[in-house]
């Protein structure tokens, strides 16, 4: 059995200033607490890197359904509405990642290298867990912020 280390699964260190500054945010936010009840969240606007945020309700049946996202996050995350008009999490990495999350009630951190055409882009991704105040895993608080070109990238 993999034991996390206390602060979470924190791959590596936080890099973004923005995620850097929510993960400061949050540990004073819990005041000792090991998770951060929703009903404290503010509103998302006045995080820091409230454009690269998003809120993300955790549903039965492993589905997790966006509340909120900032408008970087919207245009980075190719998400697309249900049937219902609902945004659900579809990319199997990420879920993994909401999943390890849920179940370990620990902040998640990994940095993210992906294509973009000819680009190679470097982002960093934190996830949050929020509790309903009993304990219970109901939301994540997630930022993704661009760090930089790993390659190519303006002229």
């Amino acid at each position: 059995m993999i034991t996390p280390p206390p602060r979470g699964w924190l791959a590596d260190e936080v890099q973004a200033p923005s995620l850097v500054d929510l993960l400061a945010w949050y540990d004073a936010a819990r005041a000792g607490r090991p998770v951060l009840a929703v009903s404290a969240l503010p509103a998302l606007e006045s995080l820091p890197g409230a454009a690269d945020l998003a809120l993300i309700e955790r549903e039965p049946y492993g589905n997790y359904r966006y509340r909120a996202m900032g408008e970087a996050y919207r245009a980075l995350s190719d998400l697309v509405t249900d049937a219902d008009g609902a945004m659900r999490e579809s990319r199997a990495v990420i879920r993994q990642h909401l999943d390890l999350t849920c179940r370990d009630g620990h902040p998640f951190h990994v940095s993210i290298t992906r294509w973009d055409g000819p680009n190679i882009l470097q982002y960093d991704r934190l996830i949050l867990p929020l509790d309903d105040g009993h304990g219970n895993i109901t939301h994540l608080l997630v930022g993704e912020a661009f760090l930089r070109y790993a390659r190519g990238g303006p002229e």
